[in-house]
């Protein structure tokens, strides 16, 4: 496994792996990793594919009074668990150099989803992101970039990021993975205490209820408003959202419509997001 701190050393690396013919696999993180960011790397793999992980906590998808200062950091263990899994390149870029990174012919374009859901209540996240990618995308050149649907949200930007900058990279997603209680994996859950895991757990079986009780019986507006309640009552400390979207991020969807819920909650602190398809 070769590890990469330098722009200009992994891009010489990739031209001469391009050289071979081999096709470039990127998994962008922020570290910290879990089973969820493995399994989108062992998807990652193929023959005559090279992976790519880039670690790095992105300063500018963080908000005033978000948790940029205490995001969790654990490099050496991820190098490890990157090791095991033989991951062929890790790229480890200083935050100055990635920052001062110009992409000049390169114009981040304004999205419509950077406005609803995670977009409304974070504004500053789908830009930090999107500038960030902009730049891994612009020094790798991969050919396949893999992101989680946990992070639906984030999927669905970057689809239309690659679209409306005419990057030629596939976007490939990858399911959610949970823990044996059913909660989706997650950095931030390292800032769950047992009794908030406990709470936790139950995004899961609320998002299952109202899918059934959807399909039972659809009046979204009233079931999910029964559904709110039971959240705060099992200890929830806000709901940032909780709503009912189609796929591309539409409301009012018939019954018969490829829609998924979204939901945003405090427990504590921590924010944790989820989501599941309906149909």
């Amino acid at each position: 496994m070769i590890i990469s701190r330098s722009i200009k050393s992994l891009q010489k690396q990739i031209k001469s792996l391009k050289l071979r013919n081999n096709k470039i696999s990127l998994v962008p993180t922020m570290g910290s990793l879990h089973e969820g960011h493995l399994s989108l790397i062992k998807k990652a793999k193929g023959k005559k594919r090279i992976v790519i992980v880039s670690i790095f906590i992105n300063p500018t998808q963080f908000g005033a009074n978000e948790d940029f200062a205490k995001y969790p950091k654990n490099t050496s263990r991820d190098i490890n668990l990157l090791k095991k899994i033989s991951t062929d390149i890790v790229f480890l870029p200083h935050n100055k150099d990635i920052l001062k990174y110009k992409t000049s012919k390169l114009k981040q374009p304004k999205l419509p989803v950077e406005k609803i859901l995670c977009g409304k209540s974070r504004p500053r996240y789908f830009p930090g992101v999107g500038k960030i990618i902009i730049k891994l995308f612009d020094i790798i050149k991969p050919d396949y970039a893999y992101f989680g649907e946990k992070d639906y949200q984030q999927l669905y930007f970057i689809k239309q990021l690659v679209k409306s900058l005419k990057f030629h990279t596939k976007i490939i997603p990858g399911k959610t993975i949970r823990d044996s209680s059913g909660i989706a994996l997650s950095s931030r859950n390292l800032y769950l205490n047992d009794a908030q895991k406990l709470i936790a757990k139950n995004i899961i079986v609320i998002l299952r209820k109202t899918k059934r009780e959807l399909l039972r019986n659809w009046n979204p507006l009233k079931i999910l408003n029964q559904n709110k309640k039971i959240l705060i009552d099992i200890g929830v400390s806000k709901i940032d959202y909780f709503e009912l979207r189609s796929e591309n991020f539409n409301k009012n969807i018939p019954k018969d419509r490829k829609c998924r819920l979204f939901i945003a909650v405090f427990i504590g602190s921590t924010r944790l997001i989820d989501n599941i398809k309906i149909n």
